[in-house]
């Protein structure tokens, strides 16, 4: 491990070390700052919970993120430890009420080397903001992770537009989340440049997300990001050129991630002859969610893609009929060869005749999970179980998905019955599944009735729980910033 990450002259304190019995006082240093590390990295259980009141929340967030402070508390032991790991200090969140005095400990601790993740929630008041800004813009090289969220970008305490004419060699991450821009900002703003900020250079980005108004006024290049979010979250729309520019400005591109519409019909139009004319030959994952009017958006994106090594796709509500124009496309069985994982959230077909079509232009899915919001089972499960007149075109036996082998979604006690049928079809046809995770039933659920039948799950194929879906992009770390498709 680097010298950088844990502390370089504590082994002679430590052989010499303290005779208390103790034993979190004996741990070895290198092995105590890795476990402070490890306990500083945000995980699911950092979401607010069901019924958990805003305090209580609020509460444990900040022990969370105020790891390094409440370790070097616990003795001098730890406390030296802790002031000697500099990369325990390079998470500096700046919030509320946020003093100087901290942030200026903070950099003073991490080193002068050490790469630094920035977090700023402007969206409250934070008093001795212009001094803070100033103390963070000269650390600009040893950026390695930038995340702002801001209501407003002003002219009189402009915080993204200090990124123009700058370089960021060591950033690696950058999330940009601008709700707005006051009127005299919008006078300065680099409408016309494609690259607005980091212009000089930013050769690691690999990570960006840009939410509301930064994907207009706050582009950095494009050339070495392999993970983009677009987050449309304000009536402003980029249209149909600027998407399309957007994401060919991009080469690396291997997870892509898209909320809400692209284009004003109003002002705007998606190519009728699109087929094709976007190329991302290196996008692995595709993720979508096209709320309100304007659904049809998720088949002219899928048509106008050409992605032969995409791995994953995930759609959230999603209409009925709003992929028919690319389920009926004649090339679209052979569009995406190396798909093999489908997700559905917020949605299911219900219609067997929709999905038949779903099941013959995405022919080679071996993982779907479908997360709906009806009363019904799930519509696939009806197919699977042969309960339908529906034929999959292509499919040896008419059924769906012949290779699929993972099942995930949401049921009721009262579909085990189908579950079961669904199970013991697919082994007589020759394609069975081996996993299945289920959602929405509690051991306590089960009545004598069903417990049968959920033995007999449990014997003829792995049953699993969860409560989400996987996180995105696929094995990726939590992101707490990632919110808009959850």
């Amino acid at each position: 491990m680097s010298a950088q990450v844990f502390p370089p002259n504590l082994g002679a304190s430590y052989a010499c070390g303290t005779r208390i019995g103790d034993y979190v006082s004996n741990i070895p240093p290198e092995l105590l700052a890795a476990i402070f590390h490890t306990a500083q990295r945000p995980s699911a259980v950092d979401e607010q919970q069901p019924g958990e009141e805003d305090d209580e929340f609020a509460h444990r967030c900040g022990l969370q993120t105020q790891v390094e402070v409440l370790v070097s508390h616990v003795n001098v032991y730890w406390r030296n430890i802790a002031l000697s790991t500099s990369i325990l200090w390079r998470h500096i969140h700046i919030g509320q009420n946020e003093s100087v005095e901290k942030i200026r400990a903070y950099l003073a601790r991490s080193g002068p080397c050490t790469p630094l993740h920035f977090r700023l929630d402007l969206t409250r008041n934070i008093p001795a903001l212009a001094e803070i800004l100033d103390l963070v813009f000269e650390q600009l090289g040893r950026w390695e992770r930038f995340t702002i969220h801001s209501n407003m970008e002003t002219a009189s305490v402009p915080v993204v537009s200090r990124l123009y004419d700058t370089a960021a060699p060591s950033l690696e991450q950058l999330g940009l989340c601008i709700h707005d821009v006051d009127s005299e900002n919008l006078q300065r703003v680099r409408r016309g440049d494609f690259e607005q900020i980091l212009t000089q250079g930013c050769p690691r980005l690999t990570v960006l997300r840009l939410r509301g108004l930064s994907m207009h006024f706050f582009r950095p290049p494009l050339t070495n990001i392999t993970t983009l979010y677009l987050e449309q979250t304000r009536g402003l729309f980029m249209g149909y050129e600027c998407f399309k520019h957007f994401l060919t400005a991009a080469p690396a591109l291997a997870h892509l991630s898209i909320h809400d519409a692209i284009i004003d019909e109003g002002a705007d139009f998606w190519p009728d002859n699109s087929v094709d004319c976007i190329p991302l030959p290196n996008l692995v994952s595709l993720r979508i969610s096209i709320p309100g009017t304007l659904q049809h958006i998720f088949s002219d994106i899928l048509i106008s893609i050409s992605a032969p090594e995409l791995q994953s796709l995930v759609l959230k509500e999603v209409g009925q009929i709003h992929l028919d124009r690319f389920l009926q496309l004649p090339s679209a069985s052979s569009k995406f060869p190396a798909l093999r994982s489908l997700t559905f959230c917020d949605f299911d077909y219900q219609s067997p005749e929709r999905l038949a079509l779903m099941c013959a232009a995405l022919p080679s899915i071996t993982e779907f999970t479908c997360i709906h919001t009806t009363a019904y089972a799930p519509t696939i499960l009806v197919m699977m179980a042969g309960k339908s007149t529906a034929s999959v075109a292509g499919s040896p036996t008419g059924d769906p998905w012949p290779h699929l082998r993972t099942f995930s979604t949401n049921l009721d006690v009262d579909d085990l019955e189908l579950t079961k049928e669904a199970v013991e079809r697919r082994q007589r046809i020759g394609c069975p599944l081996w996993l299945l995770r289920i959602s929405g039933i509690e051991e306590e659920d089960i009545d004598e009735d069903e417990e049968e039948t959920w033995e007999w799950l449990g014997e003829n194929l792995t049953v699993e729980r969860f409560e989400a879906i996987e996180r995105w992009p696929p094995g990726s770390d939590y992101d707490p910033d990632d919110t808009l498709f959850t």
